[in-house]
């Protein structure tokens, strides 16, 4: 049996993020292990210029007071399980993920499908595959039941 030491759950505040702190919360339960819960702070200039262009103190703080939001709004998913920690950080998101699995030594990195759509895909890149071509941990990508698979038929 796999044993995972942390759990790190990338969260970006969409219905599909929210929908895969469930999964995350329930691996973290089974492994017996912390939870780890980041939002990542990015200013879409960065990537466009190709530098970071400062710190962001106030949209950092204001981040981590969503982040709060979203386990306030999914008590239901934490009740009865107290094992976990809530942080941001600042800079490129899957870079930051990334960085963050191994610092907190995560087994795993669990995130949900969709994030702020189209154009922020465009401006930002797909943070998901960035992570699942990068990771030394298995990354678990999670669709939110309501979103409906292309039909190939």
């Amino acid at each position: 049996m796999v044993k995972i030491e942390n759990v790190l759950f990338a969260t970006d505040f969409s219905e599909d993020s929210g929908y895969a702190l469930t999964y995350a919360r329930a691996l973290a339960e089974m492994s017996n292990t912390r939870l780890h819960i980041l939002h990542v702070v990015e200013n879409p200039l960065d990537h466009l210029y190709g530098e970071p262009h400062g710190e962001y103190p106030a949209l950092e703080a204001n981040a981590l007071k969503k982040v709060h939001e979203l386990v306030h709004r999914f008590d239901d998913v934490l009740a009865g399980y107290g094992n976990y920690e809530l942080s941001t950080k600042v800079g490129e998101a899957a870079l930051e993920i990334l960085r963050t699995a191994q610092e907190k030594n995560a087994g795993v990195i669990v995130m949900g499908t969709h994030g702020g759509g189209a154009l922020r895909h465009l401006l930002l890149g797909g943070t998901v595959e960035k992570i699942l071509r990068s990771a030394n941990v298995p990354v678990m990508v999670v669709r939110h039941p309501s979103r409906h698979l292309p039909n190939h038929s």
